[in-house]
């Protein structure tokens, strides 16, 4: 059994929210839409007491995006999912963050990257733990606990409680 772990953010101005359309040729995820992210790498250790998920985030919304952690406010952990999948259990770490202005979106190799308004983000094609998540966060946006999503392995459905 392997584990893949992965991070991404949700990164929101004003009343939109980044998102990507993953390319069809990407193995997770294909044609779905996500938040910019990534797997985690060795450099995103840093010290002995473990990984540093914020710092991959911050690291793939930049290699994305261009958007830089300076530019990026209130990064916070909000959904912890987890799946197993054939022979990985998959953890991925959802983070929600500020920007102060909507950038102009570069072209990226892992797909298609959009200002989406908040209120058509549900009615977009995404993976059941992406959204449990943003549907959670849409109707909990204050809240400041942390959230388990356990998926099912065929992906079909999800439960979401706090941590």
């Amino acid at each position: 059994m392997v584990t893949r772990i992965t991070a991404g953010a949700f990164l929101v101005c004003k009343n939109k929210v980044l998102l990507m359309k993953r390319g069809m040729h990407k193995k997770l995820g294909p044609g779905l839409w996500a938040g910019v992210g990534g797997h985690m790498e060795m450099s995103d250790i840093k010290n002995p007491r473990g990984l540093d998920l914020a710092e991959t985030c911050y690291r793939e919304a930049c290699e994305e995006t261009g958007i830089t952690k300076t530019d990026i406010r209130n990064l916070t952990l909000r959904y912890i999912a987890v799946r197993r999948m054939e022979d990985e259990i998959r953890f991925h770490y959802h983070f929600f963050g500020e920007v102060k202005n909507e950038i102009p979106l570069p072209t990226c190799d892992e797909g298609e990257l959009h200002w989406v308004d908040k209120n058509n983000v549900l009615g977009l094609p995404m993976s059941t733990s992406v959204k449990e998540a943003v549907r959670h966060w849409i109707t909990s946006p204050d809240e400041n606990w942390i959230y388990c999503i356990a998926v099912d392995p065929a992906g079909e459905s999800a439960v979401v409680s706090r941590l």
